[in-house]
């Protein structure tokens, strides 16, 4: 890993690096995944907003559009369905030879368990799996953009637990045994930070460096499903927690995708700008492997079979 490096928030996005480039980020339509796309948009790139489903496309398209600057493309695609990620995929290669950056921001708090449209755990399924798939598929457009860098959003979740940080447990990734809103979610965040490891490490030497980032407390609508009082106890934790705004977080994560710094480096965690060492059990190297495993065996089929390993 790289020595630690401050991003200057100050600044905006780089606009050598972004102008004229392609972007995709999911979760277009609203918080951290507009706000980036408007960023970017902003520095001179072309973005291609994912959103859920076809009623969001114009609204989004209109909404990015008026940020200026570079073009705006929203496509719709449900990341929960593998044939809807599958055909989104596709469509994004056709159109888009060369991805510059892949920028997964969707994500989804639910209050209780919620099986998806194939039978998976629907927050396991938009925050886990899709980011898998749409990034194995679209690996050759990303290795034609210079090459394309992958940044997943997380967050800082599993750094907290009872008895301190919380492990993956194998047995309970789809909430199979027991649900709890707060400990889902930060299962899956330590999930995700794991598969941007992981991701890494089998993509060593095929030029598409990974990362995972946190860009700290931010202001968004990712817990607008759950009931009035929960909402109002979320939002009092991020007003304790002096919560940035959205476009602040949006300025953290472009700058994970676009940053000269990270140059020849992959695998990092950044927090707020900063590449730290995540938690013991966010660098568990068999944890990661069991990730990459359960993935398949839910698609039905191998992905990178040989993994690289870095020098």
């Amino acid at each position: 890993m790289k020595r630690a490096t401050r991003i200057m928030l100050e600044r905006p996005a780089a606009p050598a690096r972004v102008r004229g480039k392609t972007f995709v980020v999911t979760g277009a339509g609203s918080g951290l995944g507009r706000a980036s796309a408007e960023a970017l948009l902003r520095a001179g790139g072309q973005v291609v907003g994912i959103v859920r489903d076809e009623t969001q496309v114009r609204p989004t398209r209109s909404t990015l559009s008026s940020a200026g600057g570079g073009r705006a493309d929203v496509l719709a695609a449900d990341l929960a369905s593998r044939s809807q990620v599958e055909a989104l995929a596709e469509d994004a290669v056709r159109r888009y030879p060369e991805i510059h950056g892949l920028i997964h921001c969707a994500g989804l708090r639910l209050p209780d368990r919620t099986m998806g449209p194939d039978g998976t755990e629907l927050m396991f399924a938009v925050e886990v799996l899709a980011p898998f798939l749409l990034t194995l598929r679209l690996l050759e457009p990303l290795r034609q953009g210079e090459p394309g860098r992958v940044v997943l959003v997380a967050g800082e979740e599993h750094r907290r637990g009872l008895l301190g940080p919380p492990r993956l447990d194998p047995a309970n990734l789809e909430a199979e045994r027991t649900f709890s809103p707060i400990a889902h979610a930060r299962h899956l965040t330590l999930a995700r930070i794991l598969l941007a490891q992981e991701l890494a490490r089998r993509l060593h030497g095929s030029g598409v460096p990974v990362f995972a980032v946190a860009p700290g407390p931010t202001w968004t609508g990712r817990f607008r499903h759950y009931p009035w009082h929960r909402r109002l106890l979320e939002q009092a934790q991020l007003f304790v927690r002096r919560a940035q705004p959205v476009e602040v977080g949006a300025q953290r994560v472009v700058q994970a995708a676009v940053d000269p710094e990270l140059a020849g480096s992959s695998g990092g965690y950044l927090v707020e700008g900063r590449e730290v060492v995540p938690s013991p059990p966010a660098r568990d190297l068999e944890a990661a492997r069991l990730i990459w495993k359960k993935a398949e065996e839910i698609l039905g089929e191998r992905f990178l079979p040989t993994e690289a390993t870095p020098p």
